[in-house]
């Protein structure tokens, strides 16, 4: 009998009702072919944003879908738009903050045949682990010149004894935050990736010569938890820390400024393996790995906490190419290949991984396109999902 996986697909908006039909159909078929029937995924419907509005009572953020999505734990989305006057700034924020996805995690790794600005970027293969509940993204500001600002400005001076504020009388507030309990538990979710999956580094990325009250924090509190949990270790150099598991696993633990990591990042990529980074710092770190190996067409993004976990391209909707069938499905296929493997579908996993990393390296004309302007060919989305298509039914008895 056939054992199947229950999955949440959300279409999305722009290009995503697109590429996610195809992108379905996919994994349906590399399932299939992997397992012989042994496996199948049963796709659930969900709505939100514009699709939601549109075919619902009007809402774009359906408390229906978000009961469901809890219901499942595991879903495959498009990419979303804002709700312009609906009250996100962001559906992926709000998606963030209602299911507490405090961990965004993006898989960045070098493809032959994807253009680089780099000329050696093969030797990149990184994750970035984001911290989403807190931080500069942690929704929390104040327009200039309104109440809540003048009464925060006013506790500021007078009970507080903060006079920096140069510009006072017409200033915008954002407040930074950062806690413990958000700091160990991002830490221990990178952690335990990088002993699951063999990696050998991890860089806590931070802040702390700017604000040593949070960003110096963040620091302290992730060291405090690795000590408390494993055997760590000063090095003789005295430049990081070997952490030792309670498996008898070895990752070396590093700690570095922000400035630094996007120094160095464009000139030695390769030494990077796992970074551990808050909110703002991650967004910049991963937005410009993505850069160093083909662009967010190709990047695939996780939002995550400890039990559920929602699979999607790290791009945009991109709608001034919607409708012309030349959408990248690039990240929203290497999506589904992390997919199948938080279901345990391995060799499933593998199979398309290895059907990605064929056509992008074989067929480089497919890949010529650049969803950001219409100076390169356009290539449709048909053509890739074809070429990969036809890679399975070639292989079909691959592992």
């Amino acid at each position: 009998m056939m054992h199947n996986f229950d999955v949440g697909y959300i279409d999305g908006d722009g290009i995503g009702p697109e590429v996610m039909p195809y992108v379905r159909a996919v994994i349906d078929q590399v399932v299939a072919l992997t397992y012989h029937g042994q496996y199948g995924i049963h796709w659930h419907a969900l709505l939100l944003g514009e699709q939601a509005a549109r075919e619902g009572d009007g809402e774009w953020f359906p408390e229906a879908t978000i009961t469901q999505l809890r219901a499942l734990k595991v879903a495959l989305k498009g990419p979303m738009s804002s709700a312009i006057g609906g009250g996100f700034r962001s559906l992926n924020i709000a998606l963030r903050e209602e299911l507490d996805l405090f961990c965004n995690m993006r898989v960045i790794k070098a493809f032959d045949g994807l253009p680089s600005p780099l000329k050696n970027s093969g030797a990149i293969d990184m994750v970035v682990f984001r911290e989403c509940s807190e931080d500069s993204f942690a929704s929390i500001e104040l327009a200039a010149q309104s109440s809540d600002a003048s009464r925060l400005i006013e506790v500021l001076e007078q009970e507080l004894g903060y006079y920096k504020l140069r510009f006072a009388d017409n200033c915008a507030l954002a407040i930074k935050n950062c806690s413990q309990a958000a700091t160990e538990r991002l830490v221990a979710q990178a952690l335990s990736y990088a002993l699951a999956h063999h990696r050998t580094k991890l860089t806590i990325v931070h802040k702390s010569n700017a604000w040593q009250l949070t960003e110096g924090q963040f620091q302290r509190w992730a060291l405090a938890y690795l000590q408390q949990h494993h055997e760590v270790t000063l090095s003789t150099c005295k430049q990081y820390y070997q952490l030792r598991s309670n498996t008898g696993q070895s990752i070396e633990v590093e700690f570095m400024m922000l400035d630094r990591v996007m120094q160095r990042l464009p000139q030695y990529a390769s030494e990077f393996d796992v970074l551990v980074c808050n909110n703002l710092a991650g967004d910049l770190i991963a937005d410009l790995g993505a850069a160093l190996v083909g662009g967010v067409g190709i990047i695939p993004s996780i939002n995550c906490n400890n039990e559920m976990a929602i699979f999607e391209p790290s791009h945009g909707p991109f709608r001034r190419i919607a409708g012309q069938g030349v959408a990248n499905p690039c990240a929203t296929l290497w999506a589904g290949v992390l997919l199948l493997q938080h279901l345990g579908l391995e060799q499933a996993s593998t199979r398309l991984f290895h059907a990605l990393k064929h056509v992008i390296s074989h067929y480089p004309q497919l890949f010529q396109l650049d969803t950001r302007t219409h100076k390169l060919p356009q290539v449709s989305t048909d053509a890739v999902i074809t070429a990969i298509e036809q890679y399975l039914s070639r292989n079909r008895a691959a592992q």
